[in-house]
């Protein structure tokens, strides 16, 4: 991916853009909790924080990106809220992180424990033209929805 505007940096911005307007929108249309869908949907990339140096499962693309840790999350958030609009948010927002990671050529072990074979399906969302596409989408899908952007709860934004 070295020809992606601004390189590896420029690549994990949008990566992490495109995770979070995704689960912002899921979040927002599904059960109008967008900032849980968007926090949802790059919590598994906090993992870009662990030394590569600490290999499978730690690093990048390891236990995070599993459908183990999907039900986790859901399962946590499901035991300490008991809230189905913060569940469906998290498991929207966490699943979307996970079915755009497996467009990419490192795809997700999502069956593991069961297995570590990356799971993969064609395309590349983190590629320009593919992001563009997504965020357009998202954008679209927000403004024929009727919400919009819900930049009245962000400071500074009007």
């Amino acid at each position: 991916m070295s020809g992606f505007p601004g390189g590896h940096a420029g690549l994990l911005v949008s990566a992490l853009l495109t995770h979070a307007l995704v689960g912002y929108t899921l979040g927002r249309v599904a059960v109008g909790r967008p900032w849980v869908g968007a926090l949802a949907g790059v919590v598994a990339d906090l993992d870009l924080l662990v030394p590569r140096a600490w290999g499978w499962p730690l690093a990048h693309r390891g236990i995070t990106h599993t459908g183990l840790a999907l039900l986790v999350a859901v399962g946590l958030v499901l035991a300490v809220t008991r809230r189905r609009d913060l569940t469906v948010a998290v498991g929207l927002g966490y699943a979307s992180q996970l079915v755009l990671d497996a467009t990419t050529p490192l795809g997700v072990a999502l069956w593991y424990p069961l297995s570590r074979a990356a799971v993969t399906v064609p395309g590349n969302a983190h590629a320009p033209a593919p992001a563009v596409v997504i965020w357009v989408a998202c954008v679209g899908l927000l403004a024929v929805h009727g919400r919009g952007l819900d930049t009245d709860r962000v400071p500074g934004l009007r």
